[in-house]
């Protein structure tokens, strides 16, 4: 008896749990044949807006390996001088620890920061990124603490470096989302795209060496030249890393028309992590696009501008986008695109042509897209504070007002589905109980009849 009402509760519990996952509407806004992939964690992003349009365990801490080199390259190109002399130190030779990747450098020797940032990148030398520390800040610590401001700056808040070059410390670890993060900045530098999308780099004899050195990329969807089966149409770069305690690691960046897309994945087997990237790219270049929301100078609408406390006199003006503003969606949308032209709260008079007055934000399935300012069309004299603001969207593709109309009918929807769980949540209690009377006097007169 005991067993079939702990069973009882089990079924019941199990039985709400299939109707909420099957009534509760879902709000994602990318969630269509996603793929299964293996990889602990994984992203895609687009390189140009940020959008996220894959995501598993993207915020959690996993250790990066290698991959780590792309922020020491990209403080690298940022602060340094590609024809300066780098001269190899002692500890920047001989603290990497036995076997760990290398390129033989001597202590001593000198090449150009450029040559050396080939070399850490392609060949993943992790002497190399010591000497580009200790280059750039004097000291492997000073590096690694502008490591970790620039990722703090850049939205990385889950990451943190104790190296330049990602050999493993129970302290050195970053996400997936930080990693995208941190390549998109580095992919805003041509020199950085130009090294990492490099195949095969010589670097020349030095001042210790008398034989050039032969560097060629590791990664396998890029270099067709040395792994042609693996080769991926549009991938133009990306960085490899391993450890035993990170697994494999991999950034990719590959694109086809307008669409760029980086992809990390992040604690794999190391052909699942190529195998993860190429499905990844295909499922979001096969379904995904590109869009242009509106282009810098288009009109956005016309707002009202009250031109006194009161808001008895007020001035309505056009105003129109400061920038291009895009954003990556599905390429067949089942909704509409919806917007929402708000005025900036501490807007004051005198008002300039060219002043910034609002936002003009986009939505789809009640989710933010993305965001622009709105500039003024014409100047506005006057003097007094503006307290009240409206406006009147005009807008191309929606409207906000029927965004709010949206969001009601999704709020109802909701409200139903809740009262439809909690009314099947009774009704199964209430046979639990039901079963629970029908078996006691039957239990009691059994037992009665053999006193």
């Amino acid at each position: 008896m005991l067993i079939f009402r702990f069973l009882s509760r089990r079924r019941a519990i199990l039985l709400l749990m299939i109707i909420l996952f099957q009534l509760t509407p879902s709000f994602k806004i990318f969630a269509q044949n996603e793929p299964n992939i293996q990889s602990d964690s994984a992203i895609v992003m687009d390189s140009k807006t940020g959008t996220v349009i894959y995501s598993k365990n993207i915020h959690k801490k996993q250790y990066p390996a290698s991959i780590t080199k792309i922020m020491t390259a990209l403080l690298a190109i940022e602060k340094g001088n590609l024809d300066d002399t780098i001269t190899f130190s002692n500890n920047a030779v001989y603290s990497i620890g036995w076997g760990s990747s290398h390129i033989g450098m001597r202590e001593g020797e000198q090449i150009t920061l450029n040559d050396a940032i080939y070399g850490m990148l392609l060949m993943s030398a992790n002497e190399v990124s010591n000497a580009i520390a200790e280059h750039i800040d004097g000291s492997i610590e000073n590096f690694c603490k502008n490591m970790n401001d620039k990722a703090k700056d850049l939205g990385a808040y889950n990451t943190n470096f104790v190296n330049p070059h990602g050999l493993h410390d129970p302290n050195h670890y970053t996400t997936a989302y930080d990693m995208a993060l941190i390549t998109k900045e580095a992919l805003k530098y041509d020199k950085f795209r130009e090294i990492s999308g490099t195949i095969t780099y010589i670097i020349e004899p030095t001042n210790l060496v008398n034989e050039p050195r032969y560097l060629a990329h590791q990664h396998r969807l890029y270099n067709k030249k040395a792994y042609p089966n693996s080769y991926y149409e549009g991938c133009e770069g990306g960085k490899t890393g391993f450890t035993n305690e990170a697994k494999h690691t991999l950034v990719s960046y590959a694109k086809k028309d307008d669409l760029e897309l980086i992809v990390v994945v992040l604690k794999a087997e190391k052909q699942e992590m190529y195998n993860d990237t190429r499905l990844l790219l295909d499922y979001c270049f096969d379904n995904f696009e590109l869009v242009t929301l509106i282009e810098e100078g288009d009109s956005a609408g016309e707002i009202s501008i009250p031109l006194t406390k009161d808001g008895n006199d007020e001035k309505t003006i056009e105003v129109y986008a400061k920038e291009n503003l895009e954003t990556v969606m599905a390429k067949e949308l089942t909704e509409e695109i919806t917007n929402d032209l708000s005025i900036s709260k501490d807007l004051s008079l005198p008002i300039n042509e060219g002043d910034i007055v609002g936002t003009l934000n986009y939505f789809y399935q009640n989710k933010l897209l993305a965001s622009v300012d709105v500039i003024s069309s014409e100047k506005i004299e006057g003097n007094d504070a503006i307290e009240t603001m409206s406006t009147k969207g005009i807008n191309k593709t929606g409207s906000s007002t029927s965004y709010l109309d949206n969001r009601i009918v999704r709020i109802a929807i909701m409200l139903i589905v809740t009262l439809v769980i909690m009314a099947l949540f009774f009704y199964v209690l209430y046979l639990i109980n039901r079963y629970k009377q029908r078996k006691r006097p039957s239990y009691f007169y059994k037992n009665y009849g053999k006193r």
